[in-house]
């Protein structure tokens, strides 16, 4: 199944709901006038996943993390379909707003 098949919005968002849509085809889908705040969401969620990958004290290398004080890839790709998932929360609060 792919998004071009889809023609209702109702099963966009369960398809989002589900994870299975990535960040940059939700974003495509919005109005410009949204699409920084959605993708603003999605900062504060990698940001989240990175904080708590610090905080527990095992880095993904042995030198440490990478990205110390910046948003690091290794926890959203950890993440995975709950990545997907807390963005598609936020752009539901934005298609149904």
């Amino acid at each position: 199944m792919t998004l071009t098949s889809i023609d209702k919005p109702e099963q966009v968002a369960a398809l989002a709901a589900e994870g299975r849509v990535p960040k940059d085809v939700l974003a495509s889908l919005l109005p410009i006038e949204k699409r920084e705040t959605f993708l603003a969401a999605c900062a504060a969620i990698e940001r989240a996943y990175t904080d708590a990958c610090r905080s527990t004290g095992d880095p993904c290398l042995e030198s440490g993390c990478s990205m110390d004080g910046e948003v690091c890839l290794q926890p959203v790709l950890n993440a995975g379909t709950d990545y997907n998932k807390a963005c598609a929360a936020e752009w539901i609060k934005l298609v149904k707003g």
